[in-house]
Protein backbone atom coordinates (compact mmCIF):
# COMPACT_ATOMS: atom_id res chain seq x y z
CA UNK A 1 0.00 0.00 0.00
CA UNK A 2 1.24 3.61 -0.89
CA UNK A 3 2.52 5.82 1.99
CA UNK A 4 3.31 8.56 0.20
CA UNK A 5 2.43 12.05 1.04
CA UNK A 6 0.47 13.08 -2.06
CA UNK A 7 0.82 16.64 -3.65
CA UNK A 8 -1.39 19.63 -4.01
CA UNK A 9 -2.36 19.69 -8.20
CA UNK A 10 0.74 20.18 -9.80
CA UNK A 11 2.09 19.59 -13.20
CA UNK A 12 5.42 18.45 -14.97
CA UNK A 13 6.89 15.81 -17.00
CA UNK A 14 9.31 12.83 -16.56
CA UNK A 15 10.22 9.27 -17.60
CA UNK A 16 10.30 5.76 -17.69
CA UNK A 17 13.07 3.28 -16.19
CA UNK A 18 13.30 0.03 -18.44
CA UNK A 19 13.68 -3.96 -16.87
CA UNK A 20 13.17 -7.13 -18.25
CA UNK A 21 11.43 -8.71 -15.27
CA UNK A 22 8.04 -9.30 -15.14
CA UNK A 23 6.07 -5.84 -13.94
CA UNK A 24 4.66 -6.40 -10.11
CA UNK A 25 0.65 -6.44 -9.39
CA UNK A 26 -1.05 -2.90 -9.05
CA UNK A 27 -1.13 -2.04 -5.48
CA UNK A 28 -3.81 0.38 -4.61
CA UNK A 29 -3.62 3.87 -3.57
CA UNK A 30 -3.67 4.46 0.53
CA UNK A 31 -5.95 7.89 -0.52
CA UNK A 32 -9.45 7.85 -0.22
CA UNK A 33 -9.69 9.76 -3.87
CA UNK A 34 -8.21 8.24 -7.34
CA UNK A 35 -4.79 9.72 -7.88
CA UNK A 36 -3.04 10.79 -11.07
CA UNK A 37 0.98 10.62 -11.76
CA UNK A 38 2.32 12.08 -14.66
CA UNK A 39 6.23 12.51 -15.39
CA UNK A 40 8.10 13.27 -19.06
CA UNK A 41 10.86 15.30 -19.81
CA UNK A 42 10.72 18.50 -21.57
CA UNK A 43 14.15 19.64 -23.50
CA UNK A 44 15.04 22.11 -25.56
CA UNK A 45 18.85 23.24 -27.25
CA UNK A 46 19.89 27.05 -27.25
CA UNK A 47 22.59 28.82 -28.59
CA UNK A 48 25.42 30.86 -26.17
CA UNK A 49 22.39 33.86 -26.18
CA UNK A 50 20.17 31.36 -24.57
CA UNK A 51 17.92 31.66 -28.21
CA UNK A 52 16.52 28.44 -29.11
CA UNK A 53 18.43 26.57 -32.14
CA UNK A 54 14.99 24.67 -34.16
CA UNK A 55 15.22 21.16 -35.70
CA UNK A 56 15.69 19.10 -33.18
CA UNK A 57 12.95 16.52 -33.84
CA UNK A 58 15.81 14.00 -33.26
CA UNK A 59 14.73 10.68 -31.68
CA UNK A 60 17.22 9.28 -29.74
CA UNK A 61 14.70 6.76 -27.92
CA UNK A 62 12.64 5.25 -30.32
CA UNK A 63 9.10 3.47 -29.29
CA UNK A 64 7.40 -0.22 -30.83
CA UNK A 65 5.77 -0.50 -33.88
CA UNK A 66 2.42 -1.03 -32.20
CA UNK A 67 2.51 2.89 -30.64
CA UNK A 68 0.11 5.31 -32.99
CA UNK A 69 1.83 7.74 -34.77
CA UNK A 70 0.24 11.18 -36.09
CA UNK A 71 3.09 11.05 -39.02
CA UNK A 72 5.30 8.17 -39.03
CA UNK A 73 8.00 10.77 -40.14
CA UNK A 74 7.61 13.64 -37.46
CA UNK A 75 10.26 12.34 -35.62
CA UNK A 76 13.40 11.38 -37.48
CA UNK A 77 15.71 8.78 -36.21
CA UNK A 78 19.12 9.00 -34.59
CA UNK A 79 20.92 7.11 -37.01
CA UNK A 80 24.44 7.84 -37.67
CA UNK A 81 24.01 6.74 -41.19
CA UNK A 82 24.76 9.59 -43.52
CA UNK A 83 21.05 11.41 -43.95
CA UNK A 84 20.76 11.01 -47.47
CA UNK A 85 20.44 7.53 -47.40
CA UNK A 86 17.10 7.91 -45.45
CA UNK A 87 13.95 8.77 -47.66
CA UNK A 88 10.63 10.65 -46.43
CA UNK A 89 10.15 13.57 -44.54
CA UNK A 90 13.52 15.68 -43.76
CA UNK A 91 15.62 15.58 -41.12
CA UNK A 92 15.03 18.95 -39.65
CA UNK A 93 11.93 21.28 -39.15
CA UNK A 94 13.59 24.07 -38.31
CA UNK A 95 10.17 25.34 -36.10
CA UNK A 96 10.50 22.79 -33.66
CA UNK A 97 11.62 24.32 -30.72
CA UNK A 98 10.83 21.81 -28.38
CA UNK A 99 10.80 18.35 -27.88
CA UNK A 100 8.20 16.91 -25.34
CA UNK A 101 9.86 13.19 -24.61
CA UNK A 102 8.10 10.13 -22.89
CA UNK A 103 5.61 11.49 -21.02
CA UNK A 104 3.44 9.06 -19.23
CA UNK A 105 0.01 9.01 -16.75
CA UNK A 106 -0.27 6.39 -14.13
CA UNK A 107 -3.56 5.84 -12.09
CA UNK A 108 -3.49 4.34 -8.43
CA UNK A 109 -6.98 3.65 -7.36
CA UNK A 110 -8.41 3.34 -3.40
CA UNK A 111 -8.10 0.66 -2.06
CA UNK A 112 -10.93 -1.82 -2.56
CA UNK A 113 -12.01 0.46 -5.34
CA UNK A 114 -13.90 -1.97 -8.22
CA UNK A 115 -12.50 -0.96 -11.72
CA UNK A 116 -13.62 2.88 -12.88
CA UNK A 117 -14.72 4.59 -15.95
CA UNK A 118 -12.32 7.45 -17.14
CA UNK A 119 -11.81 10.63 -19.56
CA UNK A 120 -8.45 11.66 -19.70
CA UNK A 121 -7.79 14.49 -22.14
CA UNK A 122 -4.26 16.07 -23.04
CA UNK A 123 -3.56 19.08 -25.01
CA UNK A 124 -0.57 20.73 -26.22
CA UNK A 125 -0.71 24.95 -26.71
CA UNK A 126 2.41 25.80 -29.13
CA UNK A 127 3.09 21.94 -30.55
CA UNK A 128 2.03 18.68 -32.03
CA UNK A 129 1.31 15.48 -29.95
CA UNK A 130 2.70 13.18 -32.17
CA UNK A 131 2.84 9.61 -30.97
CA UNK A 132 0.79 7.99 -28.08
CA UNK A 133 -0.27 4.60 -26.71
CA UNK A 134 -3.31 3.16 -26.15
CA UNK A 135 -5.35 4.75 -28.67
CA UNK A 136 -6.79 8.06 -28.62
CA UNK A 137 -8.15 10.81 -30.44
CA UNK A 138 -6.08 12.68 -31.84
CA UNK A 139 -6.78 15.99 -33.36
CA UNK A 140 -4.18 18.96 -35.11
CA UNK A 141 -4.52 21.74 -37.77
CA UNK A 142 -4.05 19.58 -41.03
CA UNK A 143 -5.41 15.83 -39.17
CA UNK A 144 -8.07 14.72 -41.17
CA UNK A 145 -9.49 11.53 -41.80
CA UNK A 146 -6.17 9.83 -40.08
CA UNK A 147 -4.49 11.73 -42.36
CA UNK A 148 -1.91 14.55 -41.60
CA UNK A 149 -1.31 17.40 -43.94
CA UNK A 150 1.24 18.96 -41.31
CA UNK A 151 1.95 22.49 -42.53
CA UNK A 152 3.96 25.28 -40.47
CA UNK A 153 4.55 24.56 -36.61
CA UNK A 154 3.36 27.79 -35.02
CA UNK A 155 3.15 29.01 -31.35
CA UNK A 156 -0.72 29.16 -31.64
CA UNK A 157 -0.84 25.41 -33.00
CA UNK A 158 -2.66 23.42 -29.89
CA UNK A 159 -2.93 19.23 -30.73
CA UNK A 160 -4.90 17.05 -28.20
CA UNK A 161 -5.57 13.53 -27.35
CA UNK A 162 -8.57 12.24 -26.11
CA UNK A 163 -9.02 9.37 -24.00
CA UNK A 164 -12.34 8.73 -23.74
CA UNK A 165 -14.67 6.00 -21.61
CA UNK A 166 -11.12 4.49 -20.44
CA UNK A 167 -11.55 1.06 -18.50
CA UNK A 168 -9.11 1.54 -15.33
CA UNK A 169 -8.36 -1.51 -12.82
CA UNK A 170 -9.21 -4.01 -14.38
CA UNK A 171 -6.57 -6.48 -15.26
CA UNK A 172 -5.23 -6.55 -18.86
CA UNK A 173 -6.19 -9.42 -21.04
CA UNK A 174 -3.02 -8.97 -22.64
CA UNK A 175 -0.28 -6.32 -23.10
CA UNK A 176 1.44 -5.38 -26.41
CA UNK A 177 4.37 -7.88 -26.33
CA UNK A 178 8.06 -6.16 -27.53
CA UNK A 179 11.59 -6.65 -25.99
CA UNK A 180 11.88 -2.96 -26.24
CA UNK A 181 13.44 -1.53 -23.43
CA UNK A 182 12.17 1.98 -23.37
CA UNK A 183 8.67 0.37 -23.24
CA UNK A 184 8.70 -2.53 -20.64
CA UNK A 185 10.35 -0.72 -17.77
CA UNK A 186 7.22 1.94 -17.38
CA UNK A 187 5.33 -1.44 -16.39
CA UNK A 188 6.88 -1.54 -13.37
CA UNK A 189 5.34 0.90 -11.39
CA UNK A 190 2.29 -0.39 -9.05
CA UNK A 191 -0.19 1.05 -10.64
CA UNK A 192 -3.46 0.07 -12.62
CA UNK A 193 -4.01 -1.17 -15.96
CA UNK A 194 -5.56 1.12 -18.58
CA UNK A 195 -7.92 -0.07 -21.42
CA UNK A 196 -9.66 1.40 -24.37
CA UNK A 197 -13.08 0.98 -25.91
CA UNK A 198 -10.57 -0.73 -28.50
CA UNK A 199 -9.11 -3.38 -26.08
CA UNK A 200 -5.84 -1.65 -26.31
CA UNK A 201 -4.33 -1.91 -22.82
CA UNK A 202 -0.84 -0.82 -21.17
CA UNK A 203 -0.46 -0.27 -17.45
CA UNK A 204 -0.08 3.61 -18.45
CA UNK A 205 -0.72 6.59 -21.05
CA UNK A 206 1.90 7.59 -23.19
CA UNK A 207 2.29 10.29 -25.34
CA UNK A 208 5.48 12.43 -26.88
CA UNK A 209 5.12 15.67 -28.92
CA UNK A 210 7.05 18.76 -30.61
CA UNK A 211 6.43 22.53 -30.45
CA UNK A 212 7.43 25.68 -30.92
CA UNK A 213 7.39 27.46 -27.78
CA UNK A 214 9.39 29.44 -25.80
CA UNK A 215 11.49 27.46 -22.80
CA UNK A 216 10.76 28.58 -19.43
CA UNK A 217 14.37 29.25 -18.56
CA UNK A 218 17.46 30.18 -20.88
CA UNK A 219 20.72 29.96 -20.18
CA UNK A 220 23.62 32.26 -22.17
CA UNK A 221 27.02 33.03 -22.10
CA UNK A 222 28.26 36.19 -20.77
CA UNK A 223 30.63 38.13 -23.43
CA UNK A 224 33.87 36.24 -21.90
CA UNK A 225 31.49 32.76 -22.46
CA UNK A 226 33.43 31.84 -19.17
CA UNK A 227 29.54 32.09 -17.31
CA UNK A 228 25.97 31.23 -17.42
CA UNK A 229 23.64 33.71 -17.09
CA UNK A 230 20.18 32.07 -16.32
CA UNK A 231 17.29 33.63 -16.73
CA UNK A 232 13.72 32.98 -16.55
CA UNK A 233 10.68 33.34 -18.97
CA UNK A 234 7.51 32.65 -17.30
CA UNK A 235 5.72 36.55 -17.82
CA UNK A 236 2.73 36.73 -16.49
CA UNK A 237 2.61 33.31 -15.52
CA UNK A 238 4.55 34.38 -12.50
CA UNK A 239 3.45 38.24 -11.49
CA UNK A 240 0.00 36.64 -9.63
CA UNK A 241 2.64 35.04 -7.19
CA UNK A 242 5.42 37.31 -5.34
CA UNK A 243 6.60 34.18 -3.66
CA UNK A 244 6.83 32.38 -7.42
CA UNK A 245 9.84 30.14 -6.96
CA UNK A 246 12.08 27.77 -9.29
CA UNK A 247 14.28 25.19 -9.33
CA UNK A 248 16.27 23.33 -7.94
CA UNK A 249 18.39 23.48 -10.94
CA UNK A 250 21.83 21.36 -11.60
CA UNK A 251 24.29 21.75 -14.83
CA UNK A 252 25.66 18.56 -15.59
CA UNK A 253 29.23 18.39 -17.97
CA UNK A 254 29.48 15.18 -19.33
CA UNK A 255 32.96 13.91 -21.04
CA UNK A 256 33.59 11.30 -23.12
CA UNK A 257 35.50 9.52 -20.75
CA UNK A 258 32.45 9.06 -18.43
CA UNK A 259 32.92 10.83 -15.97
CA UNK A 260 31.01 13.87 -15.26
CA UNK A 261 31.14 17.33 -13.06
CA UNK A 262 27.78 18.90 -11.40
CA UNK A 263 26.61 22.09 -10.03
CA UNK A 264 23.74 23.08 -8.20
CA UNK A 265 21.53 26.00 -7.56
CA UNK A 266 18.92 25.80 -5.31
CA UNK A 267 15.25 27.07 -5.71
CA UNK A 268 14.72 31.13 -6.41
CA UNK A 269 11.69 33.22 -5.97
CA UNK A 270 11.28 34.61 -9.44
CA UNK A 271 9.52 38.10 -7.93
CA UNK A 272 12.95 38.78 -5.82
CA UNK A 273 15.37 38.74 -8.60
CA UNK A 274 16.55 41.78 -11.11
CA UNK A 275 16.28 41.12 -15.14
CA UNK A 276 15.11 37.97 -14.35
CA UNK A 277 18.21 36.03 -13.52
CA UNK A 278 17.88 32.95 -11.24
CA UNK A 279 21.80 32.46 -11.19
CA UNK A 280 25.35 33.59 -12.61
CA UNK A 281 27.74 30.28 -12.87
CA UNK A 282 30.62 29.43 -13.80
CA UNK A 283 30.45 27.61 -17.43
CA UNK A 284 33.13 25.77 -17.06
CA UNK A 285 34.88 23.28 -14.30
CA UNK A 286 37.92 22.31 -12.93
CA UNK A 287 39.39 19.10 -13.68
CA UNK A 288 39.28 17.95 -10.29
CA UNK A 289 35.35 18.42 -10.69
CA UNK A 290 34.98 15.73 -12.88
CA UNK A 291 34.07 11.70 -11.32
CA UNK A 292 32.55 8.50 -12.29
CA UNK A 293 30.58 9.20 -9.02
CA UNK A 294 28.60 12.73 -10.06
CA UNK A 295 26.26 10.16 -11.58
CA UNK A 296 24.93 8.96 -8.16
CA UNK A 297 24.95 12.34 -6.78
CA UNK A 298 22.81 14.01 -9.29
CA UNK A 299 20.36 10.35 -9.49
CA UNK A 300 19.89 11.37 -5.60
CA UNK A 301 19.64 14.78 -6.00
CA UNK A 302 16.93 14.44 -8.71
CA UNK A 303 15.11 11.63 -7.21
CA UNK A 304 14.33 14.00 -4.04
CA UNK A 305 13.17 16.56 -6.03
CA UNK A 306 10.95 14.33 -8.06
CA UNK A 307 9.31 12.99 -4.71
CA UNK A 308 9.01 16.54 -3.54
CA UNK A 309 6.56 16.93 -6.88
CA UNK A 310 4.56 14.21 -6.31
CA UNK A 311 5.92 11.09 -7.85
CA UNK A 312 6.12 7.92 -5.97
CA UNK A 313 9.87 6.44 -5.02
CA UNK A 314 9.69 3.34 -8.64
CA UNK A 315 8.38 6.20 -10.63
CA UNK A 316 11.39 8.42 -9.68
CA UNK A 317 13.29 5.49 -10.30
CA UNK A 318 11.99 4.74 -13.71
CA UNK A 319 12.14 8.42 -14.96
CA UNK A 320 16.36 7.87 -14.05
CA UNK A 321 16.91 4.42 -15.31
CA UNK A 322 14.86 5.43 -18.92
CA UNK A 323 17.05 8.42 -19.48
CA UNK A 324 20.40 7.65 -17.90
CA UNK A 325 21.99 7.29 -20.79
CA UNK A 326 20.56 10.38 -22.36
CA UNK A 327 20.88 12.35 -19.52
CA UNK A 328 24.14 10.73 -17.87
CA UNK A 329 26.46 9.40 -20.17
CA UNK A 330 26.25 11.14 -23.36
CA UNK A 331 28.71 13.59 -23.47
CA UNK A 332 27.59 17.38 -23.40
CA UNK A 333 26.67 20.65 -21.05
CA UNK A 334 22.97 20.02 -19.86
CA UNK A 335 21.07 22.28 -17.35
CA UNK A 336 18.18 20.45 -15.52
CA UNK A 337 15.44 21.86 -13.61
CA UNK A 338 11.90 21.18 -12.34
CA UNK A 339 9.52 22.84 -13.72
CA UNK A 340 6.72 25.09 -11.94
CA UNK A 341 3.22 23.23 -12.18
CA UNK A 342 1.52 26.79 -13.09
CA UNK A 343 4.32 26.60 -16.48
CA UNK A 344 3.22 22.96 -17.01
CA UNK A 345 -0.48 23.77 -16.97
CA UNK A 346 -0.62 26.60 -18.97
CA UNK A 347 1.67 24.80 -21.63
CA UNK A 348 0.30 21.21 -21.77
CA UNK A 349 -3.51 21.38 -19.68
CA UNK A 350 -4.43 18.05 -18.37
CA UNK A 351 -8.19 17.22 -17.83
CA UNK A 352 -9.08 14.09 -15.64
CA UNK A 353 -13.19 13.10 -15.76
CA UNK A 354 -13.52 12.18 -12.19
CA UNK A 355 -12.23 13.74 -9.25
CA UNK A 356 -8.61 13.01 -8.36
CA UNK A 357 -5.48 14.09 -6.52
CA UNK A 358 -2.67 15.03 -9.42
CA UNK A 359 0.49 15.54 -9.21
CA UNK A 360 2.76 16.10 -12.35
CA UNK A 361 6.89 16.08 -12.57
CA UNK A 362 7.98 17.70 -15.44
CA UNK A 363 11.81 17.51 -15.80
CA UNK A 364 13.15 20.58 -17.68
CA UNK A 365 16.64 20.24 -19.65
CA UNK A 366 18.16 22.45 -21.75
CA UNK A 367 21.16 21.23 -24.12
CA UNK A 368 23.70 24.10 -23.85
CA UNK A 369 25.81 24.48 -27.71
CA UNK A 370 29.46 24.14 -26.28
CA UNK A 371 32.77 25.43 -27.81
CA UNK A 372 33.44 21.82 -28.34
CA UNK A 373 30.69 21.98 -30.65
CA UNK A 374 31.98 25.33 -32.21
CA UNK A 375 34.96 24.09 -33.21
CA UNK A 376 33.80 21.09 -34.56
CA UNK A 377 31.59 23.26 -37.16
CA UNK A 378 34.21 25.22 -38.11
CA UNK A 379 36.15 22.07 -38.61
CA UNK A 380 33.32 21.32 -41.49
CA UNK A 381 33.15 24.62 -42.72
CA UNK A 382 36.49 24.79 -43.80
CA UNK A 383 36.11 21.73 -45.49
CA UNK A 384 37.06 20.23 -48.51
CA UNK A 385 33.22 18.95 -48.38
CA UNK A 386 33.37 15.62 -49.06
CA UNK A 387 30.86 13.28 -51.25
CA UNK A 388 28.93 10.35 -49.34
CA UNK A 389 30.15 8.18 -52.00
CA UNK A 390 32.42 6.66 -49.67
CA UNK A 391 29.86 5.17 -47.62
CA UNK A 392 29.34 2.05 -49.92
CA UNK A 393 32.88 0.80 -50.01
CA UNK A 394 33.24 1.60 -46.64
CA UNK A 395 30.34 -0.52 -45.39
CA UNK A 396 31.20 -3.51 -47.71
CA UNK A 397 34.47 -3.57 -46.29
CA UNK A 398 32.85 -3.93 -42.79
CA UNK A 399 31.43 -6.64 -43.90
CA UNK A 400 34.55 -8.39 -45.49
CA UNK A 401 33.48 -7.69 -48.42
CA UNK A 402 29.87 -8.51 -48.98
CA UNK A 403 27.41 -7.06 -51.01
CA UNK A 404 24.60 -8.24 -48.72
CA UNK A 405 26.08 -6.28 -45.71
CA UNK A 406 22.49 -4.76 -45.81
CA UNK A 407 21.07 -8.50 -43.79
CA UNK A 408 23.98 -8.16 -41.16
CA UNK A 409 22.87 -7.04 -37.48
CA UNK A 410 25.60 -4.61 -37.03
CA UNK A 411 23.90 -2.95 -40.13
CA UNK A 412 20.36 -2.80 -38.85
CA UNK A 413 21.32 -1.48 -35.76
CA UNK A 414 23.68 1.33 -37.24
CA UNK A 415 20.91 2.18 -39.62
CA UNK A 416 18.10 1.98 -36.59
CA UNK A 417 20.36 4.19 -34.59
CA UNK A 418 21.16 1.57 -32.19
CA UNK A 419 24.63 1.38 -32.60
CA UNK A 420 27.03 4.02 -33.93
CA UNK A 421 28.98 3.84 -36.77
CA UNK A 422 32.30 4.63 -35.01
CA UNK A 423 31.46 1.25 -33.31
CA UNK A 424 32.19 -0.72 -36.45
CA UNK A 425 35.16 1.11 -36.91
CA UNK A 426 33.90 2.35 -40.92
CA UNK A 427 36.67 4.74 -42.31
CA UNK A 428 34.78 7.95 -43.03
CA UNK A 429 36.00 11.45 -44.15
CA UNK A 430 36.99 14.10 -41.15
CA UNK A 431 34.14 16.21 -41.99
CA UNK A 432 31.91 13.72 -41.45
CA UNK A 433 33.41 12.17 -37.89
CA UNK A 434 33.23 15.78 -36.87
CA UNK A 435 29.55 16.05 -37.99
CA UNK A 436 29.01 12.46 -36.24
CA UNK A 437 31.05 14.59 -33.19
CA UNK A 438 28.59 17.12 -32.57
CA UNK A 439 25.72 14.71 -30.98
CA UNK A 440 22.17 13.87 -31.34
CA UNK A 441 21.07 17.46 -32.37
CA UNK A 442 23.91 17.40 -35.28
CA UNK A 443 21.37 18.91 -38.19
CA UNK A 444 20.27 21.58 -36.14
CA UNK A 445 23.65 22.33 -35.16
CA UNK A 446 25.47 22.47 -38.94
CA UNK A 447 22.31 24.43 -40.24
CA UNK A 448 22.03 27.13 -37.61
CA UNK A 449 25.93 27.44 -38.30
CA UNK A 450 25.13 27.98 -41.73
CA UNK A 451 23.30 30.82 -40.69
CA UNK A 452 25.59 31.98 -38.08
CA UNK A 453 28.96 31.47 -40.38
CA UNK A 454 28.65 30.76 -43.77
CA UNK A 455 31.13 29.13 -46.10
CA UNK A 456 30.98 27.14 -49.43
CA UNK A 457 32.49 24.20 -47.61
CA UNK A 458 29.60 24.14 -45.27
CA UNK A 459 26.67 24.66 -48.06
CA UNK A 460 28.69 21.65 -49.97
CA UNK A 461 28.30 19.65 -47.16
CA UNK A 462 24.59 20.00 -46.36
CA UNK A 463 24.15 19.63 -50.24
CA UNK A 464 26.19 16.40 -50.23
CA UNK A 465 24.10 14.94 -47.17
CA UNK A 466 21.15 16.52 -48.16
CA UNK A 467 20.93 18.22 -44.56
CA UNK A 468 18.58 21.04 -45.43
CA UNK A 469 15.89 22.05 -43.82
CA UNK A 470 12.25 20.96 -44.19
CA UNK A 471 10.18 23.79 -46.04
CA UNK A 472 6.73 24.25 -44.79
CA UNK A 473 3.89 25.11 -47.26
Amino acid sequence: MRLSALAAFGFGLAVATFALASPPAPVASSSDKLVVHEWGTFTVLQDERGKPVGGINTDDEPVPHFVHDLHGMLLQRDSEMPPVYFKGWPRCDRDVYVRLETPVIYFHLPAGSPPVKLDVDVSFNGGWLTQFYPDAKAAAPGLHDDHFEFGRLTEKTVGTLAWHDLTVGAPARMLPETEDKVWLAPRHVDAADVTTPKGESERFLFYRGVGHLRAPLTASRDATGNKLLVRADWGELARHDPAFKVGPLWLLDVRADGTSAMRQIDPVAVGAIPENILAEIPATFAPADYSKDTLATIRKELHAALMHDGLYSDEADSLLNTWEVSYFRRPGLRLFFMVPPVWTQHALPLKVSQSAYVSRAMVGRIEIVTPEQRALLKKIGRGPASNPDWVESALRSAGGGREDYYREDWYKKVMSGEKSLLDVNVAMPDDYRAYLGLGRFRNALILDEADRQPTPALTAFIRNYELGAYKTR
